[in-house]
């Protein structure tokens, strides 16, 4: 459900470190893994009654799973979001509750941002190859851009009582941005309804956390530098019933008449964006919402992220590149979390 096929794949610039799985007879440490939305996902969690056995969580995960699939994915045709996309301008459509809030929640992050998150880009996503068709850069202009970009726009759709109008003929969402994110705060809520108070869920990089580690301490996890393929830790962040997401064009990028172009497209060109940070790692008690920012301040400044952060009170880690390498800034709410370690 992301923008790029290529973006799918687990990024390396995040590692769960679990120094042990060890965990007393009482309660045993379980693990899932598996692949959803054209990514992969694992859960670690303790199991504490004989009702939060795999099997159990297993069939509670895959069902929260195939909602999110089918309501949001533009990769799956029978979805709702692709039913959205192929529906005329004036039409009142009744939808989910898993659309009303990430498309919601779009819209704030794009109030609060000033347009740096749009989930209305599908066709300018799909002019640079990073959507659903093949991949073809050959022959394109800026008259083709800016005529998709004619389509886009979060004003081009409303919400009203959990109906969908759109506005704009030709607007096609991708709400990628946040999907995956919601997807981990929904498996994240099924195992809560099963009284799990002790786990690490993660989609595709993106985490959220209850309770603690096998070892009694804050759950801890490592953003690698971001640099492709590298396994080198840039921070250890530790996570209690908190959730992060990080953002970054490094791992999913293409080459391009001798121009390495990112999959994150800063709404207010239509271009790859090039000048925001390397990346960009937001802590929140949602998933959704961490991912949202995240990759909104991919398109920002450094300076206008950080101030964004401190006015919105986030949490967040921004990665830029320093004289010597990549270099941390945090936001006050994270260098609060960070000193609590």
């Amino acid at each position: 459900m992301t923008p790029s096929s290529h973006s799918l794949l687990t990024p390396l610039w995040l590692v769960l470190m679990l120094l042990s799985l060890s965990a007393s007879a009482s309660s045993p440490v379980r693990q899932l893994h598996g692949n959803t939305m054209g990514t992969s996902y694992s859960i670690r969690w303790q199991q504490q009654s004989p009702e939060q056995n795999p099997a159990q969580v297993l069939h509670r995960v895959e069902r929260q799973l195939e909602r999110i699939n089918n309501t949001l994915s533009v990769f799956r045709q029978d979805s709702e979001v692709v039913a959205l996309n192929r529906a005329p301008v004036g039409q009142s459509i009744g939808v989910s509750k898993e659309t009303v809030r990430v498309l919601s929640l779009a819209k704030r992050i794009h109030r609060q941002t000033d347009g740096a998150l749009d989930i209305t880009l599908g066709p300018v996503i799909e002019f640079w190859g990073f959507g659903v068709r093949p991949r073809d850069l050959s022959h394109k202009t800026l008259g083709q851009l800016e005529r998709v970009r004619s389509r886009t726009g979060m004003e081009g759709f409303q919400l009203r009582e959990g109906r969908f109008i759109k506005t704009i003929q030709g607007l096609e969402l991708n709400p990628s941005a946040i999907a995956k994110g919601y997807g981990v705060d929904l498996i994240a809520e099924a195992m809560m309804q099963m009284d799990i108070r002790h786990f690490l869920v993660e989609v595709g990089g993106e985490l959220r956390s209850r309770g603690h580690s096998p070892q009694g301490r804050r759950w801890q996890v490592a953003v690698t530098r971001p640099e492709k393929l590298s396994l080198e830790f840039q921070q250890v962040v530790p996570l209690t019933d908190m959730a992060m997401a990080t953002s970054g064009n490094y791992v999913t990028a293409i080459q391009a008449q001798g121009q390495t172009l990112g999959h994150i497209i800063d709404p207010r060109t239509g271009f790859p964006a090039t000048s925001g940070p390397l990346s960009v790692t937001v802590l929140h008690p949602s998933c959704a919402v961490a991912d949202g920012y995240a990759t909104a301040m991919m398109v920002l400044t450094p300076a206008k992220a950080l101030s964004l952060a401190r006015e919105l009170d986030l949490a967040v880690m921004l990665v830029e590149r320093g004289p010597t390498g990549p270099v941390s800034r945090f936001s006050p709410a994270l260098q609060k979390i960070l000193d609590e370690k």
